[in-house]
């Protein structure tokens, strides 16, 4: 967030503006910056030389990523306001109201694979090129732990308890840092998940490149594609405001991984904390048993 806010400042020749000095108005058009940033990547090359490609935007963002963005700014403008640097932030001078349309987020249903279709997926013959990501995927649903997590995993993450029953252990690394103590995320191991980790030894080389067009996620389309996972989704528009409907393997992604694996304890009616990747209580899990 801090960078593109220099990038922001900077484009719009205030660089020399202290936190005093931005106001509601900057605010606004900053948001619209975030929104609109990839409009200035090809205008301004020098500020985006030391960015990744990855990372460089290249399309209008959701309006999710944006609030999450000014959350960030919003929660640094709060401390400054707290510890007396600044008078007011300018997210309480916009008022209420605005501020709730500002930091609004819309959230589609989650988007997961069906039995059927995991089970589709699983027997899909596939090329050679493709066997590598067909295993990495239908593991990581198999144990729903989050890429950056998925990415790190090896053999000595796999602990067998007194039942003689394997499982993964590994301190998730999203929330490591609001962790009191160690506490790590324990997940049994299932049977086809075992045999890949047999197979494989938790060495996937896809696993090194997520983004991009031979990138891990760009991967996982193709098997839906080859799988032929074609039930249509809908995903909401920003601009129209409307649902449109799209092949769910066009929405394949290492996230689709985890949505999966929650909807699976809920169907067999398993404890869905019981894996413990989410803590007690969590919206993100609460919301799928009023699904389908």
């Amino acid at each position: 967030m801090s960078d593109k806010l220099e990038r922001f400042l900077y484009i719009n020749g205030i660089s020399a503006t202290t936190p005093a000095e931005f106001n509601e108005t900057h605010l606004m058009e900053f948001r619209e910056f975030i929104y609109n940033e990839y409009q200035f990547v090809k205008k301004y090359p020098k500020l985006y030389k030391d960015v990744k490609d990855q990372n460089k935007p290249k399309a209008r963002l959701s309006m999710n990523t944006v609030a999450s963005q000014l959350k960030m700014l919003q929660t640094f403008l709060n401390e400054l306001e707290n510890s007396d640097e600044i008078h007011k932030s300018p997210f309480r001078k916009l008022g209420k109201e605005r501020r709730k349309v500002v930091m609004k987020t819309h959230y589609d249903d989650p988007i997961f694979l069906r039995k059927d279709e995991l089970l589709k997926v699983m027997k899909a013959e596939v090329p050679e090129g493709m066997q590598d990501t067909k295993d990495a995927f239908i593991l990581q649903c198999a144990l729903g732990c989050r890429i950056s997590d998925f990415q790190v995993m090896n053999m000595d993450s796999i602990a067998v308890n007194i039942d003689g029953i394997p499982y993964v252990h590994y301190i998730p690394k999203k929330t490591a840092d609001d962790q009191v103590g160690n506490e790590e995320v324990t997940t049994p191991i299932v049977r086809f998940a075992f045999d890949i980790i047999k197979k494989t030894d938790f060495n996937f080389p896809i696993l090194k490149n997520i983004y991009g067009a031979a990138g891990y996620n760009a991967k996982i389309k193709s098997l839906l594609r080859i799988a032929k996972i074609d039930r249509e989704v809908p995903v909401f528009n920003e601009i129209t405001k409307t649902n449109e409907y799209k092949a769910l393997h066009t929405m394949g992604s290492s996230k689709l991984c985890r949505k999966t694996h929650v909807d699976i304890m809920n169907k067999v009616q398993v404890d869905m904390y019981a894996a413990g990747l989410h803590k007690e209580g969590s919206a993100a899990v609460t919301r799928y048993p009023q699904l389908e």
